[in-house]
């Protein structure tokens, strides 16, 4: 009956953990600008936008590169769980990914190349330099933003290539 005990317990610390993204949260933090504000339950809001994004984009969730479909079944999945008790999560606009590049700072150099990402370092390190955006471009192409320079990228949808999303929501009203 003990062991028994024991194992229940065990499966309800790593069910939470799992959650939690293996992500243990204690009080907020904040950039050096105070302009994001880590929630510590996986999110992170921007006081500039009124947006709240994923901590962690696609690849750090899942370790895969994906395509323009797989971004948006990402976001599905996102919803269907209730990432972080919400149900409104989206593929963010260029416009929206844009407001994340900022060319004096660095958070990390994308995995495996000397690319770097310059977004606040509050978010995930050794992710995707290259995220995926909600716009299509045409019938075979869609648009994202590269985060070694902030410029927008077209590629052909069904791209893998170190291509990752990352799931934003609106959370106030100051834009």
């Amino acid at each position: 009956m003990k062991l028994r005990l024991i194992l229940i317990n065990l499966a309800v610390f790593f069910l939470i953990l799992s959650v939690n993204d293996f992500q243990i949260y204690a009080e907020s933090k904040t950039s050096s600008n105070k302009r994001f504000i880590d929630n510590k339950d996986g999110t992170i809001s921007d006081s500039k936008t009124g947006l709240m994004w994923i901590k962690n984009d696609s690849f750090l969730h899942s370790g895969h590169w994906i395509n323009w479909s797989e971004a948006k079944a990402y976001i599905n999945d996102l919803n269907k769980t209730g990432y972080a008790n919400y149900f409104d999560w989206k593929l963010p606009t260029t416009r929206e990914l844009k407001t994340l590049y900022d060319a004096d700072k660095i958070n990390s150099s994308q995995v495996g190349r000397e690319m770097k990402i310059h977004i606040d370092p509050l978010f995930g390190k050794n992710g995707s330099g290259s995220l995926w955006s909600m716009n299509g471009n045409g019938r075979h192409n869609a648009f994202g933003v590269v985060f070694n320079t902030g410029d927008v990228f077209s590629a052909n949808k069904y791209s893998r290539s170190r291509k990752a999303t990352r799931g934003v929501r609106i959370f106030s009203h100051n834009k």
